[in-house]
């Protein structure tokens, strides 16, 4: 029941979010020098979810690799349905993990020209929905982790509570035993008190038969 209503939460707040962001196009340059790109900003999320998920969303289109030299990734010849239908595209995409976020900036060439709004209207638009897709998918992704990491820490703080109330259960069964131990104790003295009064008696009673030894002893010899 706690994961379905977890489950609900990521759900509703990925798509709460989702409305609020936009997709920016401007001149960004690249390596294959300043062309039009396709920005959206992913508040919450790393660099490394965000390119995990970039790269799990691409094994649909096609085959991408990195320019560890431009810090981007790239797909040649790849077929994005939003974009250019059955065409063939070259994808570039680079990520920039700023503070509790991180920025998507992507390219796409048609093929001597890369997509923009004014030139390529319908297509700009597909390229506005494959990163808004993108950025619903990571948000998705980052607020499940985040699920899992308070998860975690509720497993914790639920174990250490488990613990302590161990711990009170043992604290009561102390203070019982220490009560049974008093009540014995208790119990103790006052049968103690009652065999030194019986005791006392039967030195008083002693002391009376050894006085009347002595005295019997003292008239030897006075008959």
């Amino acid at each position: 029941m706690k994961k379905i209503i977890y489950t609900l939460i990521v759900l509703f707040s990925v798509s709460s979010i989702a409305l609020a962001q936009s997709v920016t196009e401007s001149k960004e340059s690249m390596s294959l020098g300043s062309q039009t790109a396709f920005t959206v900003e992913i508040e919450g999320a790393d660099q490394d979810i965000t390119e995990s998920v970039f790269k799990k969303m691409m094994k649909d289109y096609g085959k991408v690799k990195k320019n560890k030299k431009a810090k981007e990734f790239y797909a040649e010849e790849v077929k994005l349905p939003m974009v250019a239908g059955s065409d063939a595209v070259n994808l570039y995409i680079k990520f920039d993990e700023r503070v509790n976020m991180t920025t998507a900036t992507a390219w796409v060439d048609l093929g001597g020209s890369f997509i923009n709004g004014d030139e390529h209207p319908k297509e700009a638009a597909g390229m506005e929905q494959f990163m808004n897709d993108l950025y619903v998918a990571v948000k998705r992704k980052a607020i499940e982790e985040e699920m899992k990491k308070a998860e975690k820490e509720e497993n914790k703080l639920d174990k250490e509570m488990r613990k302590l109330e161990k711990k009170n259960k043992g604290y009561h069964k102390d203070i019982d035993n220490a009560k049974k131990k008093i009540e014995e104790a208790e119990a103790n003295i006052e049968q103690n008190l009652k065999d030194q009064d019986d005791q006392r008696m039967k030195l008083a009673k002693q002391k009376e038969v050894l006085e009347e030894i002595i005295a019997r002893l003292n008239n030897v010899g006075k008959e």
